[in-house]
């Protein structure tokens, strides 16, 4: 006899001993409850296999990106023509954003707070840059599209097909969209984009470098 029919019998013994010597319960009563299942232990099991199959996040952190060099990119590893539909298409998003098609508001008006706020509050990537002052004069001058928008700096493509990295908190840049220009200072948006876009930033009419 193997363990199968043991624990068959003693199931039935278990059952043959309560009809007769509980009286309360009629025998079809008595199986039924007999047949109920455990609803704790059955809960667990189900939780215990959604943790085993429950699969582990393919995305990749912000460190492990760095590790494998995805913003590392070659001073010449980057073409300035390449990069220019870019720039068309952040003209045509930034213009919308900003509602350029009507007048911007002057800087003591009521609607240069919300202005203010929606330009720092924008993506960065594509638009057109220029260095007009720096703590580091060697900066001054350098201009091109921004292909990267990190906490601390922004990277640019030059006409000349040249990469730089540029810190944000030094400069003063100028930003070209279509034929008006907005200075605005870097240290203002060192910030990571995606946190910048949900925080509100303090706005101070001239600081200094």
């Amino acid at each position: 006899m193997d363990m199968a029919d043991n624990h068959s019998n003693d199931g039935r013994a278990v059952i043959n001993f309560l009809k007769n010597n509980v009286y309360k319960l009629e025998n079809a009563t008595l199986e039924a409850e007999m047949k109920k299942d455990f609803l704790f232990a059955k809960k667990k099991s189900k939780d215990t296999k959604k943790k085993q199959s429950k699969k582990k996040s393919q995305t990749l952190t912000r460190k492990e990106k760095k590790a494998m060099g995805f913003y590392n990119i070659p001073r010449n590893g980057v073409r300035y023509n390449d990069v220019l539909p870019m720039n068309d298409i952040w003209e045509g998003y930034i213009s919308e954003l900003l509602e350029l098609d009507k007048p911007v508001p002057e800087c003591n008006s009521k609607c240069w707070e919300h202005f203010a706020q929606t330009l720092y509050r924008a993506d960065f990537h594509g638009s057109l840059l220029e260095v007009i002052r720096s703590k580091c004069p060697s900066y001054v001058g350098k201009k091109g599209i921004c292909i990267m928008d990190t906490r601390n700096t922004f990277k640019i493509v030059s006409i000349n097909n040249v990469v730089t990295t540029i810190p944000k908190r030094e400069c003063v840049f100028d930003m070209y969209i279509n034929d008006m220009v907005i200075t605005f200072f870097g240290k203002h948006l060192c910030i990571r984009p995606a946190e910048r876009s949900t925080k509100k930033i303090k706005c101070v009419m001239h600081p200094d470098l």
